[in-house]
């Protein structure tokens, strides 16, 4: 007996398929990437704002606000991006609710370094993924800019690409180097400080 190869319909449909069928009026596609998405948008928004009522709450409203404006999504890129940009900016606005400290645009663009540079600071975020519980690693994020602490998580905990990182955050390519390279200098500061591993 010969077996059968799976068919394209067993395998999980794409997120521009799902986009497709969602902007055609298919919520089942739609809540398909729901909950592709939820998860990583929830542990996003908490790790921005440390508040777990607050974090569902946008979480909700991003998907509410992505669901309305899936039509001027632009299908060539990818979803992923697009919702932690939403999501990004809801937690930004909450941030300043909070504070009147964070600004995008403050910081100067100072020294170039490029993506193969970031080697050494994985190995500095694994370091401290493996030594530290998820209670002492929010402890030190959260003694981050929220600026640096964003970048840092669409990084390392969303594994987003530079360029994704740019669309996500709306901001020039160069300020998500700077952003990383300030960012995992201020992190490793802030772990001495706090002596938390060798």
């Amino acid at each position: 007996m010969t077996p059968t190869l799976p068919t394209t319909s067993s395998l999980q449909p794409t997120d521009p398929e799902l986009v497709e069928r969602a902007v055609q009026g298919d919520q089942k596609a739609f809540r398909q990437l729901v909950n592709r998405y939820l998860p990583l948008v929830y542990n996003y928004l908490y790790r921005m704002t440390q508040n777990h009522e607050v974090s569902e709450e946008m979480a909700q409203e991003a998907f509410v606000k992505a669901y309305k404006n899936l039509k001027s999504f632009d299908k060539r890129r990818s979803f992923k991006p697009w919702i932690l940009r939403i999501a990004s900016n809801a937690a930004i606005s909450e941030l300043r609710r909070q504070s009147k400290v964070v600004s995008l645009n403050a910081l100067e663009e100072e020294g170039q370094w490029g993506e193969a540079n970031h080697q050494p600071e994985e190995d500095t975020v694994t370091r401290l993924e493996r030594k530290l519980s998820s209670e002492e690693v929010v402890k030190v994020l959260d003694r981050l800019d929220p600026k640096y602490r964003q970048v840092l998580l669409l990084r390392y905990q969303n594994e987003l690409s530079y360029d994704e990182i740019a669309q996500a955050m709306e901001i020039p390519l160069n300020t998500v180097r700077t952003w990383l390279k300030r960012g995992m200098d201020k992190l490793k500061h802030e772990v001495k400080e706090l002596a938390l591993y060798d």
